[in-house]
């Protein structure tokens, strides 16, 4: 089972890692998640975002995510304490 954060996207760092306010957390999730949580995009299905990042600049992140409630499927944690997953729009009340 993959640990699962949801929230709202806030501070943009790169073109392809921001902070997520995180408001729920997935019943049963293996690790301890922050309020808030500094993610790197290892993939996306967000309106606005192609599917590839090479496209990607931080303005272009900033109009997708910033105020977005996001789903992310966390992959791992990083050394650097960043959170590497698989984000997603998410629908408000259905998660």
């Amino acid at each position: 089972m993959v640990d699962i954060i949801w929230g709202n996207g806030n501070a943009v760092f790169s073109s392809n890692s921001f902070v997520l306010n995180v408001t729920h957390r997935k019943d049963g999730n293996k690790s301890e998640y922050k309020d808030q949580e500094k993610i790197l995009i290892k993939s996306a299905d967000i309106p606005g975002l192609s599917n590839g990042s090479d496209h990607w600049d931080e303005e272009l992140l900033k109009n997708s995510v910033i105020g977005a409630f996001l789903k992310c499927e966390i992959e791992s944690r990083g050394d650097d304490d960043v959170l590497i997953a698989k984000v997603s729009h998410s629908g408000v009340g259905g998660y």
